[in-house]
């Protein structure tokens, strides 16, 4: 059965998708965010004056709290380091003006053009902070009663995009999320951590042993759901966990 929910829900995703290729056939392309004529077709894009207005983060961030900034994606702050799973984080910019409206495009009105660009703009700054260093790209699960709800998994359409774009395979069904966990929004970080903390596993058959990993979610927040996803795969030998994020709230 929830085999079935997730294949309706990809299926419901695909015919979104299929609907806005067939409009963008019929509609001059626009800026994904004022609406502005674009000069140029193909990739969704933005109008000048809204690329340069975009957020954006000029150093990386700590890969532990995701707040101090460090030299590298690899590098943690003092409080930081041996703190967690993961190995590192790349975060395109921080959730407010134009990257907030996208990911809520994106994520609540199905607008799967801001997505492709938005994956398009986080792959390039994973190549650009990490170079070669990973070989497999795996998406934040949803449970399958958040993904029928939704249609789509905003996480596993940005992996897609992102396993595309660098030539890394994709592992899309690599975890699962077993629990569905109450929303995490008025929560401290010990309360998320204890929320999703045996939430999600690792499939069946699924192996990770000695490959470097690229997890990808849409915000980060507290780290605390990416932090257990980087925990399963590391005890299943991943040899490094690296998160991605569209945004840091």
């Amino acid at each position: 059965m929830p085999r079935l929910e997730e294949a309706l829900g990809a299926a419901a995703a695909k015919a979104r998708n299929a609907a806005f290729g067939l409009l963008d056939l019929v509609v001059p392309p626009v800026c994904l965010l004022c609406g502005e004529g674009l000069e140029r077709e193909g990739e969704e894009s933005l109008c000048p004056a809204c690329d340069d207005g975009l957020p954006s983060f000029s150093r990386p961030l700590c890969a532990g709290c995701g707040g101090a900034p460090v030299r590298s994606a690899l590098d943690f702050c003092p409080p930081c380091r041996g703190t967690c799973s993961r190995d590192g984080l790349v975060v395109l910019g921080p959730f407010k003006g134009g990257v907030r409206d996208l990911v809520h495009a994106f994520k609540y009105r199905a607008d799967f053009g801001a997505g492709r660009y938005l994956a398009r703009r986080l792959a390039m700054r994973a190549a650009v902070e990490l170079g070669q260093c990973c070989d497999l790209v795996v998406p934040v699960p949803l449970h399958r009663r958040r993904l029928r709800s939704r249609g789509f998994n905003q996480a596993a359409l940005l992996a897609r995009r992102i396993s595309k774009q660098t030539g890394r395979p994709l592992l899309a069904r690599a975890l699962e999320r077993r629990i569905h966990t109450r929303s995490l929004t008025g929560l401290d970080l010990r309360e998320r951590k204890r929320e999703v903390r045996g939430a999600m596993n690792l499939r069946r058959g699924v192996s990770v042993e000695g490959r470097r990993v690229l997890v990808v979610d849409d915000v980060f927040t507290s780290g605390a759901t990416t932090e257990e996803c980087c925990r399963i795969l590391k005890r299943a030998g991943a040899s490094r966990v690296i998160v991605a994020a569209v945004a840091r709230a």
